[in-house]
């Protein structure tokens, strides 16, 4: 296994030991090191009587011996202290080269160890992870080092778990969004429920929206489903032109409401979803805040979807939490209730869609949001289920669509009351909604453009910390580069990229994610300084495991170029299948990319052998000349690092359950990682085209039969390691079974591969290994 720590901030020899005393620790630098190295596990929440320091003493022997300390002897203690196993997992007096081996960060292993010196490892060690997924403070913290007092502890300049989780306030609030989006003549109302650590003062907050949050209707998602064994459609020559519309508020009177007994809310819960690193903040200090948003189950108004009359449900709540907004003890509105307790400062966190209602809600500029940590989130609803003028399902939901969301997210119909009175108003807003995806056409249009966040990043105040898998082919990694590169020069960003699909990655052991972001939101929504000093971007390499890099940039400037055939060289492939065939491939997708990659179904397969190690970064562009015998059509690509080897899963394997605590004792969470596997190949980019639309997204074209024409397709952006030796698959073909509508129409494609190239974007600056 290997560390990565990003969250350790360095500090002065005086700081080190201010934060070491704030935890009870003693220290003498007038005494020998020994001394206080005994002085320190003495008073940690240690069973000193397990511990050995060399292959002859244990560490009580050691401590009470005239054996002089040496920086082995301290990492073959320090070891044990992170959860290592001396005799199994390393050897007594090997302790410093199996610390190297982890990358376990160590200090300078040449000076003497002074007490200075000793002390200075020691608070780098405790900064340090633990085999079992915490690091040695925040263990030793919920081990009782530190009493539950209900105040704020920092250590390394992040917040510490000393906030009782027993004394919990769990309260319900109805708060008035600026909208109404089913035209009732008054303003809609959103159900807010706050898990609030109990503290004599204001704490900041942090918020996820999701419209998952009080139920989902999967049988109404499962019925709204399209059919995908559709033609391709073929489209009238046009321009589609766009205009900037701005969403237009109602303007209502407020109407007189008396306050809440007390300001106190009226309604409570008991259970409910959270997201465990919100949990990890709630014993630091941070309330919880879940939002659903518009049309969604116990608040008012239609399922948006997307939209900014959505995201103005979210924002809604942080107006409140700031004192400009109106909440309810309840949906009849006798009694109106204040934020006293927030101090304002808001971050949002959340994957997928909750993710995606950070990105919008950041692109507001609303005051009082901080940071935002969108986690696989969606930035331009269009490139969700569309592809450059094609209708494309996102990975492993064929035949979604926008209203299919809808459908599913719409939760009032969950209570038989709100479905008896509403539903007949949702029906007729759903119908029109399906109309206006022009799912036929697969085309961008005003629908889509209002719930594209690209256009409005020029107003985003708030810190941006991505997170997003390269492996991910359900929300593609296009949302957060294109975001990141949106993004004014002034904001500041920062993004993990890791080899997973569509996951989080805040339980991991190798890389201490939930401390380096308690770092970050401990200054912003604390109002401290911010002193972590992280990196442009924090890269997982792919081909090795637990390995983290930093690099300066998402999307490299070097271009390296590769033709993709010889003079006179051509290939073809054909769109129709068997029905037989057909009809296996549309019951089970993954049939059909198995026998896409293996070079078993219908596509070209060009291989690329690469005689030296190459990083790709950034999109890769096809430049193709390409014909085809009819006048509509499409092009699927994919690239692959083909041949078997050890790879990387896409999904995280569980390594040890309920090892991670995130308080004391509370909502303990499994440890995990993405661990290597024996693969065949592996997929490293896709993208997907109507050829109609080959000039750009609002423009069609038409597609003369038997006439040669030019492609540039650019797929989806990531950062990939080949290493020498490597094969570059590249598999051009038609229908894909997963992603695009099923088209088995008798169409035959031929390219011209000694005019076509393949634009490989690389990373320029020296990257750096953590």
């Amino acid at each position: 296994m290997q560390f990565n720590h990003f969250s350790i901030i360095d500090k002065s020899f005086d700081q080190e030991l201010s934060d070491l005393t704030s935890l009870g620790f003693k220290f003498d630098t007038s005494s020998t090191a020994k001394v206080n190295l005994k002085n320190w596990l003495l008073t940690a929440p240690i069973a000193m009587t397990s511990l050995a320091a060399t292959n002859q003493e244990t560490v009580r022997d050691f401590l009470d011996s005239e054996t002089p300390l040496t920086w082995n002897i301290f990492y073959a203690i320090s070891l044990q202290l992170l959860d290592f196993v001396a005799n199994f997992d390393f050897q007594l007096t090997e302790a410093i080269t199996f610390a190297n081996s982890i990358n376990l960060p160590l200090v300078d292993l040449s000076a003497e160890t002074s007490p200075k010196q000793l002390i200075s490892a020691i608070y780098l060690l405790m900064n340090s992870r633990r085999q079992t997924g915490m690091t040695l403070v925040e263990h030793w913290v919920s081990e009782g080092l530190l009493p539950l007092d209900n105040h704020y502890h920092f250590f390394n300049d992040k917040s510490l778990a000393t906030f009782d989780t027993s004394q919990l306030i769990r309260e319900v609030v109805y708060v008035e969004s600026s909208v109404d989006t089913q035209n009732r003549g008054e303003y809609d109302l959103v159900k807010v429920e706050i898990i609030r650590p109990l503290f004599d003062g204001k704490v900041p907050a942090i918020m996820t929206a999701s419209p998952y949050h009080f139920g989902t209707n999967i049988k109404a998602n499962d019925d709204k489903l399209h059919q995908m064994n559709v033609d391709l459609v073929e489209k009238p020559l046009d321009r589609i032109a766009i205009s900037e519309s701005t969403l237009t508020l109602p303007d209502y009177p407020a109407t007189e409401i008396p306050s809440a007994d007390n300001n106190q809310a009226t309604e409570h819960f008991t259970h409910t979803w959270t997201y465990s690193l919100n949990d990890y903040f709630l014993a630091r200090g941070f309330a919880s805040i879940y939002v659903a948003s518009v049309g969604t189950r116990d608040s008012d108004g239609f399922q948006t979807s997307g939209d900014y009359q959505q995201i103005a449900g979210v924002t809604a709540v942080i107006d409140w939490l700031n004192g400009r907004a109106r909440a309810f003890t309840n949906r009849q509105k006798t009694h109106i209730l204040t934020a006293d307790w927030a101090n304002g400062h808001v971050a949002m966190t959340g994957k997928s869609y909750l993710g995606t209602l950070a990105y919008g809600a950041a692109t507001t500029g609303v005051a009082g949001l901080d940071v935002i940590l969108a986690e696989a989130g969606i930035t331009n609803w269009y490139d969700y289920y569309r592809e450059k003028g094609l209708v494309r399902s996102p990975g492993g939901y064929p035949g979604e669509d926008l209203d299919v969301l809808a459908e599913l997210t719409y939760s009032r119909n969950l209570d038989a009351a709100d479905f008896l009175v509403n539903n007949p108003a949702y029906q007729k807003q759903l119908a029109d909604m399906s109309q206006a995806l022009a799912r036929t056409s697969g085309d961008y249009n005003a629908y889509w453009h209002a719930r594209n966040y690209l256009p409005h990043v020029d107003k985003v105040k708030a810190d941006i910390l991505i997170v997003h898998g390269l492996q991910d082919f359900n929300v593609t990694p296009s949302h957060a580069f294109n975001f990141w590169h949106a993004l004014p020069e002034h904001v500041t960003k920062h993004a993990f990229l890791h080899q997973g699909s569509h996951i989080y990655m805040n339980n991991w052991q190798s890389i201490d994610f939930s401390e380096t972001i308690n770092a970050y939101f401990s200054a912003k929504l604390l109002e401290r300084d911010l002193t972590l000093d992280l990196p442009p971007v924090i890269w997982q390499k792919n081909n090795v495991a637990q390995s983290f890099e930093e690099l300066p940039e998402f999307g490299g400037h070097d271009i390296e170029v590769l033709p993709l055939g010889f003079a006179g060289e051509l290939d073809q492939f054909e769109n129709h299948y068997p029905a037989e065939i057909f009809d296996q491939y549309s019951k089970n997708f993954q049939t059909f990319k198995t026998d896409l990659f293996e070079d078993k179904a219908n596509a070209a397969i060009i291989d690329v052998h690469l005689p030296e190690t190459l990083q790709i970064n950034g999109q890769i562009v096809l430049d193709l000349r390409l014909k085809l015998n009819d006048t509509k059509g499409m092009l699927s690509a994919q690239v692959l690092d083909f041949g078997s080897k050890k790879r990387l899963t896409d999904v995280s394997t569980l390594l040890e359950p309920k090892t991670i605590d995130r308080g004391r004792n509370f909502m303990l969470d499994d440890l995990r990682d993405l661990t290597l596997v024996d693969k065949p190949y592996q997929v490293v980019t896709k993208g997907f085209m109507n050829l109609q639309n080959r000039q750009q997204l609002t423009e069609i074209n038409s597609v003369i039969a038997d006439e040669w024409f030019r492609v540039e397709l650019r797929l989806q952006p990531t950062i990939y390691d080949f290493e020498a030796g490597d094969t570059l698959r590249l598999v051009l073909y038609s229908t894909d079974f997963e992603h695009t509508v099923r088209d088995n129409r008798e169409v035959s494609y031929t390219i011209n591969l000694e005019k076509s190239r393949l634009y490989l974007p690389k990373t320029k600056k020296e990257r750096h290994k953590i």
